[in-house]
């Protein structure tokens, strides 16, 4: 098995909650998403975010079958649910958490040596990994203030490729500053889960098979955040989220210790 299969597979393990054990003492995801529905709805009467078209509930029925309520209409998606989750995590489709947001478009050529912060969307394949505190290019101020801008905690995404397991790369900015966010890229802001659990579910061997199933095009890649937001990802406990980051952080530390040493 190579180092990245690893991963990959610690991955997998980890958004089916077979990397850390659950603790029965932590506020299950339901409550979470109830907060966060909550926010969202404070969020949206401020008009910071919008609604989305769909807005998607899924609970568990009497006879234990997930179900989907958009609306009125109620449906089972037992059909979609790829593998079984812990009884404290949740399912919900990407677009229920906050806002996944297109950014503006900015050229190559309107970047400048210095001046307000911005990342376009090639950069997260060439210069940003899982996360980053600083953008590394700049656009002048009368550019930025046309522009949408992501803050702490975002998970930037690439809607444009050149294959599709790697469209809609998914980077956590965890720097302070509001930085402009360049067209073919969309920011995912209001979700109120850990950055970097969000990162590593985008990333999952899961996720990219669906990412796949719903991108488009062969030598030039698209998909939208609407598609995006189609998704549905298993969801633990905040406090579970923290410990499966640490012990993916250890794995992979450990993993690149490894493969220094061959």
């Amino acid at each position: 098995m190579t180092a990245q299969q690893l991963k990959n597979s610690i991955l997998q393990m980890a958004v089916q909650g077979k990397l850390v054990p659950q603790d029965p003492n932590d506020e299950p995801a339901s409550v979470l998403l109830e907060r966060i529905r909550a926010e969202k709805e404070q969020l949206i009467k401020q008009k910071k975010i919008k609604r989305e078209k769909n807005s998607s509930v899924i609970f568990k029925g009497a006879d234990n079958t997930p179900y989907e309520k958009i609306g009125t209409e109620v449906r089972s998606i037992a059909d979609e649910i790829p593998f079984d989750i812990p009884e404290t995590w949740e399912w919900v489709r990407c677009s229920t958490l906050g806002e996944i947001v297109r950014g503006s478009g900015i050229k190559r050529t309107e970047t400048v040596p210095s001046g307000m912060p911005c990342v376009r969307y090639g950069e997260l394949y060439t210069s940003y990994n899982i996360s980053f505190t600083e953008a590394k290019s700049f656009i002048p101020a009368e550019l930025d203030a046309k522009c949408k801008h992501f803050s702490y905690g975002d998970i930037l995404m690439t809607l444009t490729g050149e294959n599709k397991p790697d469209i809609a790369k998914a980077v956590a900015y965890l720097g302070n500053a509001s930085i402009a966010a360049g067209g073919d890229l969309a920011y995912w802001t209001a979700h109120g889960m850990n950055p970097l659990y969000l990162v590593h579910v985008m990333s999952s061997p899961y996720v990219i098979a669906r990412k796949v199933d719903l991108a488009t095009g062969d030598i030039i890649v698209h998909i939208s955040g609407d598609k995006i937001g189609s998704i549905l990802i298993p969801i633990p406990p905040l406090e579970e989220q923290e410990r499966i980051v640490q012990q993916i952080e250890e794995l992979n530390s450990f993993i690149t210790e490894y493969e220094n040493i061959e």
